[in-house]
């Protein structure tokens, strides 16, 4: 038993390496989510997109949690051209967001609203005043 603890410790410790590495690249790289989180509802954190790249933000109405946030998310960067993409959803408000990164050339605002309500939410693009 002693002989097998330490070794079972070890490739425990071996099997969760991927996701520390995951983690580590998300908060140091460009996914971070309180970036995101911050970028989604253009706050300090917002980054602008790189020169071609365009941006866009929706409010997405029909979100009601975590797993609507994975899926809308996930919508948005299976797109061919999304570079980036994330989406929010703030308890207390009710008031779910989405934004995405996208090369012009490949994808419009209107195909990612329409993989969003794939999913059976209603998405609309949001203007700011950096988009005019």
């Amino acid at each position: 038993m002693r002989r097998i603890l330490p070794r079972l410790f070890a490739l425990c410790m071996l099997s969760a390496l991927p996701l520390i590495a995951a983690c580590s690249e998300e908060r140091a790289g460009t996914d971070s989510p309180a970036r995101d989180a911050a970028a989604a509802t253009g706050g300090p954190a917002a980054e602008t997109a790189p020169a071609h790249l365009a941006r866009v933000d929706f409010e997405v109405v029909g979100m009601d949690c975590a797993g609507c946030v994975l899926g809308t998310r996930a919508a948005l960067r299976r797109l061919d051209g999304v570079e980036r993409a994330d989406a929010t959803y703030d308890d207390a408000t009710g008031l779910g967001t989405a934004w995405a990164e996208y090369d012009p050339a490949q994808v419009t605002p209107e195909r990612m609203a329409e993989a969003i309500g794939a999913l059976g939410y209603t998405a609309t693009p949001v203007t700011t005043d950096e988009q005019g």
